[in-house]
C-alpha cells in the first residue's frame, strides 16, 4: 500500500465522517435517489428496496450488501498493457477531453476547438510520462459530419488510433450524437469496438465517467451507461458535479453529505447488476460563486469538499477519484497555474486512486490548451517528487562527505553526485536561471514559447501505433474523413 493516502484526517475527524455517514443513511431511506431506468427501477425492486415510480429508498442493510462486493482495486488492459486502479496502485493520472475553446497563442485568439486539436491533445496525452490514461475527447466539434445518426463513435475511434494506453470514457453518449436508439446498445457497443480492436475479450479495456444528476438524481443517459458496463464487467466512476446553493445545500458539510448519498446510490447499481465489477467513488464538486452564478472550481472550498468526500470513500473500502487540474482562470495567468496546483494536491499529495482532467483544462472546463497541458504535467512531475518525500538512511545522511568538506568548503567537485542525480526532479520548462531577465528570456523564451517548443518536438516526433491491417479496417469503419488510415 502506498503512503499518504489520508491527507484527509487533517481536515476531517473520525466522529464527523461516522456522522456524514449517519446522515447519508437517512437521505437514502427517507428522502431517496431518482433514477431514470426501468432497469434500475427493478434491480433495486428484485434485492429490496422500497421504490416509489423512479425513486429509491436504500437501508443501510442493501446498502451494505451492495457495497460487500465492490473491489479495492481492479486492472484495466489495452495492447500496452495494464494498468491498476485502487489500494496498492500509485494516483492514475487521466487526460482531459478536449475543451470546446481553445486559446491560440499564435493566433492571439480564443477559437473553438476542432478535430486538429483533438488529434494533437491524444498526442500529447499518449506520449506523457506522467498522463497514464487518455480520455476520450467527444465534444462535438464544429467540423465533425453530424449528418449520420452516430457521430460519437467516430470520435471514440479516433483515441483508438492515436492512442495504446488504456483509454477513459470521457463523454456519456447521448440521443444527439447517438441517434440508432438504445444507449444501452450503445454503450455495449463501444465497448465491443475496444474488446476487437484489441483482440481482448475477457478483461476490463475501457472505463466509463458516470456523472449523477444534483441534487439526488441519476439521468437516464447516465444510468445507461452504469448498467452497460457492468453488464460487459467494465469498471465506471461515479461521480458528483454539484453545486453549492444551487444544486446542493449551501454549507459545504450539507453538500458533501447529499454528494455522497447520490454517488453510493451509482454504485450500488453497479454492484447490484454485476457483483465485483469495479467501481471508483468520485467527486468534483465545487462551490457557486454567487456573484455570477458560475462553478468556482480552484476555490479553496472545493478543495475542501473534495477533501471530505475522499474521507467518505476511503470510509467504504473504494477507490476514489479526486483532484483535478481546475481553474475557473481563462488565461495562462497565475491564477491558473495557483489553482490547478492546489486542486491538483488533493488527488496526489492526498494520494487518491485516479485524477482526471489532470492536465491542459481551464476555464471551468470549457478552455484549453496544449500549452497548458505541458505545464500541468510538470506541476504533476512536482507533486510525484513530492510524493518520493526523503530518503532517511545512515548512507544518506552523507556524514562523511561533510567531515570531509568540513567547515567552509564546498561540495562543487568532480562529476555530479549520484545521490544529487537519484533525488532530484529537473524541469524542462520551469525557468532556474539567475541573471538579467531580459537575457534569460532572450535565450529560453517566455513560459509560453517554452511550453509550445515541448509541444512541437512531441507532435513531431510522434509516430502512429504500429496496427495490423485488420484493426485498421475495424477503425475506418467509424473514423472521420481525414483521419481514416490509407490501406
Amino acid at each position: 500500500m502506498y503512503q499518504n493516502r489520508n491527507l484527509f484526517e487533517k481536515y476531517v475527524t473520525k466522529d464527523e465522517i461516522e456522522l456524514m455517514h449517519e446522515y447519508t443513511l437517512k437521505v437514502l431511506s427517507e428522502v431517496g435517489v431518482i433514477i431514470e431506468s426501468d432497469i434500475a427501477v427493478e434491480t433495486f425492486k428484485k434485492h429490496g428496496a422500497r421504490v416509489e415510480g423512479q425513486k429509491i429508498f436504500i437501508d443501510e442493510d442493501l446498502l451494505k450488501k451492495a457495497l460487500s462486493t465492490a473491489p479495492k482495486e481492479f486492472d484495466i488492459y489495452s495492447p500496452s498493457g495494464k494498468i491498476t486502479l485502487g489500494e496498492s496502485a500509485p494516483t492514475i493520472c487521466a487526460g482531459p477531453v478536449a475543451p470546446t475553446t481553445i486559446q491560440d497563442f499564435a493566433k492571439k485568439i480564443y477559437r473553438p476547438a476542432n478535430l486538429k486539436d483533438v488529434e494533437e491533445y491524444y498526442i500529447l496525452q499518449e506520449t506523457s510520462a506522467v498522463i497514464n490514461m487518455p480520455t476520450h475527447a467527444c465534444q462535438n466539434t464544429d467540423d465533425l459530419d453530424k449528418s449520420g445518426d452516430d457521430f460519437h463513435t467516430p470520435q471514440v475511434a479516433m483515441g483508438l488510433k492515436y492512442c495504446q494506453k488504456p483509454i477513459y470514457q470521457g463523454n456519456t453518449i447521448t440521443p444527439i450524437n447517438y441517434k440508432k436508439g438504445s444507449l444501452v446498445e450503445a454503450n455495449r457497443k463501444l465497448i465491443k469496438l475496444h474488446q476487437e480492436f484489441y483482440d481482448i475479450w475477457d478483461k476490463p479495456v475501457t472505463m466509463s465517467n458516470c456523472c449523477v444528476l444534483s441534487p439526488l438524481a441519476i439521468g437516464g443517459e447516465v444510468v445507461d451507461t452504469i448498467i452497460a458496463a457492468a453488464e460487459e464487467n467494465q469498471p465506471v466512476v461515479i461521480i458528483a458535479c454539484s453545486m453549492t446553493n444551487l444544486t446542493s445545500p449551501p454549507s459545504l458539510a450539507g453538500a458533501i453529505v447529499q454528494d455522497n448519498a447520490n454517488i453510493l446510490a451509482g454504485i450500488a447499481l453497479a454492484q447490484l447488476i454485476k457483483p465485483r465489477v469495479g467501481t471508483v467513488y468520485g467527486s468534483v464538486t465545487s462551490p457557486t460563486d454567487m456573484r455570477t452564478v458560475q462553478l468556482a472550481t480552484g476555490s479553496p472550498e472545493a478543495v475542501l469538499m473534495q477533501l471530505g468526500l475522499t474521507a467518505m470513500g476511503r470510509y467504504y473500502n473504494l477507490p476514489v477519484r479526486s483532484g483535478v487540474s481546475a481553474t475557473t482562470a481563462i488565461d495562462l495567468d497565475f491564477q491558473c497555474g495557483a489553482e490547478s496546483m492546489m486542486t491538483l494536491i488533493t488527488g496526489m499529495l492526498g494520494k487518491t486512486d485516479f485524477i482526471l482532467n489532470a492536465a491542459g483544462s481551464y476555464g471551468g472546463y470549457n478552455l484549453g490548451s496544449l500549452e497548458k497541458f505541458v505545464l500541468d504535467e510538470e506541476n504533476i512531475a512536482y507533486l510525484r517528487r513530492l510524493n518520493e518525500g526523503l530518503n532517511i538512511t545512515e548512507k544518506k545522511l552523507n556524514f562523511d562527505l561533510i567531515k570531509k568538506t568540513g567547515p567552509r568548503g564546498n561540495y562543487l567537485s568532480g562529476r555530479t553526485p549520484q545521490d544529487y542525480r537519484q533525488e532530484h526532479y529537473l524541469s524542462k520548462v520551469y525557468v532556474r536561471e539567475g541573471g538579467s531577465p531580459i537575457d534569460i528570456i532572450e535565450k529560453n523564451g517566455d513560459l509560453v514559447a517554452r511550453a509550445r517548443k515541448i509541444i512541437n518536438e512531441r507532435l513531431e516526433s510522434y509516430q502512429l501505433p504500429d496496427v495490423t491491417t485488420t484493426q485498421k479496417k475495424i477503425l475506418n469503419k467509424y473514423l472521420p474523413e481525414g483521419y481514416k488510415y490509407e490501406l
